[in-house]
């Protein structure tokens, strides 16, 4: 128990912040997609794992060094995420009509499903070593962290802020919130829809490949690691809200980190993604339950 409240929690309290971070970025990227277009863009997961496959292929078989590879990891990522508007979720909506929302959704699981199964065809289904830079470890009082966690930890807040300063200060990103807000007006005041979901898209493809390229040098790469780490991008765009800055996921994002490594003192791996969908499953309660609350006025009350 005294380590625990020592040393220990403070360690879980880095991890969880760098964690936190990692799972802010990932929701903020989604919320804008699910917000702006209304798709529910489960693809994620394969944007986030064909990054750092397109990076070990190329320092693997090409020969390429890594920064210059990581560069082609997240060109595809932005590849994919656009091709998937343009050659899949545009056309399957046009031709649902109004079942388009459930259209997406059953597509893109189908796409995700059968791109990763495609990488395991070409990669095998075994782990790969990421090789990189080499971290460098550092002691802070009670603490450990390496630089790559810290690095990540910053990458993914520049891409929070950074796409928050997107939306607030360009023309691109004005249209963006235009057609987040009313997609029908936008479309009357002149702004393109279709070229407004490309620039989601595209955002949301680079956010995944740069956080899954930290995660393959801090661990390793495999086929299935968008599966879990993606619910969790769902989970913080929900709690955050769609139509939100992107701000907003930061501590959505942070808190979630921290739940999951605290609670890993006393649970297994296992149970504390259990208890971070205990939170997501009791604030939906909550939300219809205050849906369906009678409305009474002062006067009334």
């Amino acid at each position: 128990m005294h380590d625990l409240l020592g040393g220990e929690l403070w360690q879980l309290t880095a991890n969880g912040l760098v964690r936190g971070s990692f799972y802010a970025a990932l929701g903020a990227g989604l919320a804008l997609v699910i917000g702006v277009t209304t798709r529910f863009h489960f693809a994620y997961a394969l944007t986030y794992t064909a990054a750092p496959y397109a990076a070990f292929w190329a320092m693997d078989g090409l020969g390429a060094p890594f920064w210059p590879s990581a560069l082609i990891g997240l060109a595809t990522a932005v590849a994919i995420s656009m091709l998937l508007e343009l050659g899949v979720y545009e056309p399957v909506a046009r031709r649902a009509a109004d079942r388009a929302m459930l259209a997406v959704l059953v597509t893109s699981i189908g796409v995700s499903t059968a791109g990763i199964a495609l990488l395991q065809l070409k990669f095998g289904t075994s782990s790969l070593p990421f090789y990189g830079p080499q971290p460098q470890r550092y002691d802070l009082g009670p603490v450990r962290v390496s630089s790559f966690e810290i690095e990540q930890a910053a990458t993914c807040l520049l891409l929070v802020g950074g796409l928050a300063a997107f939306l607030a200060f360009t023309p691109i990103g004005r249209s963006v919130k235009a057609v987040r807000s009313n997609p029908g007006l936008a479309a009357v005041l002149g702004i393109s829809v279709r070229r407004v979901n490309l620039v989601c898209f595209a955002a949301a493809g680079l956010i995944s490949g740069a956080c899954a390229l930290w995660y393959g040098l801090l661990y390793t790469v495999q086929p299935t690691m968008g599966d879990s780490t993606v619910i969790y991008g769902f989970v913080v765009a929900f709690l955050a809200g769609t139509r939100s800055s992107p701000l907003r996921a930061l501590p959505v994002g942070l808190g979630l980190g921290l739940i999951e490594q605290w609670a890993s003192s006393w649970l297994s791996l296992q149970w504390t993604q259990t208890a971070v969908f205990i939170v997501l499953t009791g604030y939906l309660a909550f939300l219809a339950g205050k849906s369906r609350l009678p409305l009474v006025s002062p006067r009334r009350a």
